[in-house]
């Protein structure tokens, strides 16, 4: 008796240690299963990521255990191959599941997790209308190849009513638990309920997009930011994404204005506001539409540049800095750097001094290969804008970045490119930093004041935009 006293003892000193250095001990019983490796892992925005790996012993009881807790979230078991797979949550950081491989989610059985009994009962319960939808299937496509209408309304009613029975399932675990994973999950998914727009007197709508304001506005009334959760869902990512690149107007001011509201709300939560503040400065710096990169500058200096960003390590916030005030100069709107180079008479020409209604910065190699595509289709573009003109409508400010300015004069003799072309030799203006080049050929157009209203497109793109 004694020796069984000190055991239990000792069991629960080892269970007090545990909980208090806050690991994780979670326990899968699957029979049939002896010797086969198995992969945790948890899904995170829109990625799925591994978190740890053990064997089955010779009765199937798979364990994985570590010394710091597990963030909370939708987690998965899985076989290397995925043959074997099944979803659970996390939010007790020690609890037992046992279940077999003839039908996980029917036999499973919960120990020491509530949201675990709650997220597989209702996994249970939707099984089962799953299987009750796939019969009416059958039935249904018979009663259609028979051309039984009344048949077609009874099963039509059916299905109505398996929809609207786990619209009501999720409804009640909303109410009953609404602390729950599952109830922030369905919540999430959700939709906002919109009221029709107001109409005036004579029964006219009085604005259009009301309906589409209002769904905007409270897109994110069911979302808890403060559950962090939340970002380890397969719903968080999707959701997020839609609202900025589907319900936002897709110009930097608007993705701004929704990038702020939204962070503002996510800061309730580390881990929301980690990931929404990630995503979104990957998703425009990384972005092949024209301007975005002024969102890259606007996320870096309101959020990296300010300390908010507080996973991040000086060198990568150095080297985010720095890319941001290397873009910053050229951004669509703003006034365009000046330059001062000379040309093949060493007399120097300035940028600003180019007098007409538009002007194309270019920087180009005469050994570049689509460079020499570009520019006869810019020799043939410049001919016909200015033809029939009194005044230059369209000019080129041509910067060489040919290594070998022997070749670049070879080129221009041969070519006779009429306009301006000039070189820095000395790189007295840091032309590449300003204008962020690193590649050939770079095109910038400019308005009158010089101001950019387009870059980095090629000569027929230039050549639809001044039309248009």
């Amino acid at each position: 008796m004694k020796k069984i006293s000190i055991l239990l003892l000792l069991f629960s000193l080892c269970f007090s240690s545990f909980a208090k250095d806050e690991g994780y001990l979670i326990t899968v019983n699957l029979k049939g299963n002896a010797g086969k490796k198995f992969y945790l892992g948890y899904y995170f925005g829109d990625k799925q990521y591994l978190r740890d790996s053990s064997f089955a012993d010779k009765t199937g009881k798979v364990v994985f255990k570590g010394p710091k807790a597990l963030e909370g979230g939708i987690y998965m078991m899985a076989t290397h191959d995925k043959n074997l797979m099944f979803d659970f949550v996390v939010t007790e950081q020690v609890f037992t599941l046992e279940t077999d491989t003839f039908d996980f989610v029917t036999n499973m059985k919960v120990k020491g997790s509530p949201e675990n009994e709650l997220f597989f009962t209702y996994t249970k319960y939707t099984t089962s209308k799953g299987r009750e939808a796939q019969k009416i299937d059958g039935l249904m496509k018979d009663a259609k190849d028979k051309n039984d209408t009344a048949a077609i309304r009874k099963y039509n009613d059916e299905y109505k009513k398996i929809t609207s029975d786990l619209y009501d399932y999720r409804k009640s675990i909303i109410n009953n638990n609404p602390s729950s994973l599952l109830a922030k999950i369905f919540k999430i998914m959700t939709d906002v309920e919109v009221p029709p727009a107001p109409k005036n007197e004579k029964g006219e709508i009085i604005d259009s997009a009301f309906q589409y304001n209002y769904y905007r506005a409270h897109y994110f009334d069911n979302f808890d930011f403060a559950d962090e959760r939340i970002v380890r869902t397969p719903v968080f990512h999707s959701k997020m994404e839609t609202y900025m690149t589907k319900l936002t107007p897709q110009t930097p001011e608007c993705i701004i204005e929704s990038a702020d509201m939204l962070l503002k709300q996510a800061e309730k939560g580390k881990e929301n506001f980690k990931y929404i503040l990630y995503w979104i400065t990957n998703h425009y710096e990384t972005s092949t539409f024209m301007g975005m990169d002024k969102v890259f500058v606007h996320m870096v200096d309101a959020y990296y540049a300010k300390g908010k960003a507080f996973w991040v390590d000086e060198t990568l916030l150095f080297k985010m800095k720095d890319r941001a005030d290397q873009l910053r100069n050229n951004l669509i709107g703003n006034k365009a750097p000046n330059l001062t180079m000379i040309d093949t008479n060493n007399v120097y020409h300035s940028l600003y001094n180019v007098k007409s209604k538009y002007t194309l910065l270019i920087f180009w190699d005469a050994n570049c290969g689509k460079c020499k595509e570009e520019m006869p289709k810019l020799v043939d573009l410049y001919e016909s804008i200015n033809k029939g003109k009194k005044e230059k409508f369209f000019d080129v400010y041509g910067v060489s970045l040919t290594p070998d300015a022997n070749d670049w004069l070879k080129y221009l003799r041969e070519k006779k490119l009429k306009w301006l072309n000039i070189y820095d030799p000395q790189n007295e203006t840091n032309f590449r930093r300003l204008y962020d080049i690193y590649s050939t050929p770079v095109l910038y157009l400019l308005d009158e004041n010089k101001k950019i209203i387009a870059k980095r497109i090629d000569v027929t793109q230039l050549k639809d935009f001044i039309a248009d």
